[in-house]
């Protein structure tokens, strides 16, 4: 990603297990013991949606590939797609479905799923398993993180 906004962030689960990218899935592992490494996630704004909710995009593997809240039948979930971060950046309204709504929690923060309110990533209870969508009002999901920042 080379808009000068662009900001790069390891992000990690409660458990300081980062987010990382397997067989086209996001999962969550420890690089030290898990054999994976942190995905390096370039966070952009959504500039058409409401600023005061912070909406971002979340671009992985150099920003050619962006999570989005895809619903199913059943119930939204969490995929990621090729597309381009810039391009979701200019596009307007069309990347609502890749937007999160970014809220703090002290030093972590929960991200809402803008085209599914009421619908948060939450991290799995075991290691190198994916990324799952849960509801915010779900008992003991996993639904904050840490974003520290990277180059």
């Amino acid at each position: 990603c080379s808009l000068p906004m662009a900001k790069y962030y390891i992000i990690k689960d409660a458990d300081q297990k980062a987010l990382y990218t397997r067989d086209g899935q996001l999962l969550v592992g420890d690089p030290d013991t898990d054999d994976c490494s942190a995905e390096k996630i370039c966070v952009l704004p959504n500039r058409d949606l409401d600023r005061a909710k912070v909406p971002i995009l979340l671009g992985l593997q150099g920003g050619s590939r962006c999570l989005a809240c895809v619903q199913t039948e059943e119930r939204p979930s969490l995929q990621l797609e090729d597309v381009n971060i810039e391009d979701l950046y200019k596009g307007g309204e069309r990347a609502t479905r890749f937007t999160f709504f970014q809220s703090s929690l002290g030093s972590a923060f929960r991200l809402e799923a803008a085209a599914c309110p009421g619908w948060v990533p939450c991290g799995p209870e075991d290691p190198q398993q994916p990324v799952r969508l849960a509801k915010e009002s779900e008992p003991s999901a996993r639904t904050e993180f840490y974003f520290e920042q990277s180059r």
